[in-house]
């Protein structure tokens, strides 16, 4: 009895935490952007990419989430081991009120997202990771071909950044404003900049489009730095875009970046 009730427990954690997951349906995609796209960049060189299934989560993963984790596992994240500002506090560096419990968690690693998948993956039984720069890449475009998943053009209305006039909100918002894009994913452009699961490289897809089409790349085997993507409530429209990519060491921490979860079914 003993067992079956902790596997009930198990069951029912699996089902409570993958709730709230999409399921990507794969296909082929023009990954990377074309030369003539607002503020192209030398690494985007655009390749044919096919993808898997697999299931993404809505939102990024909130304050109120990551503090179960470190409340259940007694994780310290790698800001805390310098203590420095770590994942309670909002983009000013202060601790987050109550009411922004449900804002992304920033202040976070890779390192300390890669934990909290792993940690996930014990606690139900299921496979939780980061998603690879192809899968995120294929999920926030649903489908288009322009530079945001909204069209050519990305409004404040339609996602927190920083608009040509100087608009923002100064910080995060919560994980579920603005309207999901067409495969019911929510701020995949900005808000906060979001860790996948490859190393970077500057060159790859000049590699990856020499082969033809590829299946599921992950990136380069080896480096030193990790690829963040979707741009953030404190950059421009053009550095939120769906190809646009950026990367940090797996240690950097800052509060612009969070993470989100895929997992196969």
């Amino acid at each position: 009895m003993l067992f079956s009730g902790a596997l009930q427990a198990k069951a029912a954690a699996a089902l409570f935490e993958t709730a709230n997951f999409v399921l990507i349906r794969g296909g082929e995609f023009t990954m990377g952007s074309p030369v003539g796209e607002v503020n192209h960049q030398d690494d985007e060189t655009q390749h044919q990419v096919r993808v898997s299934n697999f299931s993404m989560r809505r939102y990024a993963v909130t304050v109120s989430e990551f503090r179960r984790f470190v409340e259940a596992s007694g994780y310290r994240t790698d800001t805390e081991k310098a203590d420095g500002v770590n994942w309670r506090c909002g983009v000013s560096g202060s601790v987050r009120p109550q009411s922004e419990e449900n804002h992304p968690v920033v202040h976070v690693s890779w390192n300390d997202a890669v934990a909290y998948c792993k940690w996930l993956s014990i606690k139900t039984g299921k496979h939780f990771r980061l998603p690879t720069e192809a899968e995120r890449e294929y999920a926030c475009r649903a489908g288009s071909r322009t530079a945001f998943n909204t069209s050519t053009n990305l409004t404040i209305q339609q996602a927190n950044f920083i608009d040509d006039q100087k608009q923002w909100r100064g910080g995060t918002v919560p994980v579920d404003s603005f309207s999901p894009n067409a495969w019911g994913l929510y701020n995949m452009h900005g808000n906060v900049y979001e860790w996948c699961s490859d190393w970077y490289g500057g060159t790859c897809y000049d590699g990856f489009k020499a082969k033809g089409t590829v299946t599921n790349p992950a990136g380069p085997a080896t480096g030193s730095l990790r690829v963040i993507r979707g741009g953030s409530w404190d950059y421009p429209a053009e550095f939120c875009r769906s190809a646009y990519r950026c990367y940090y060491r797996p240690g950097y921490r800052n509060y612009f970046v969070g993470f989100r979860l895929v997992f196969v079914p």
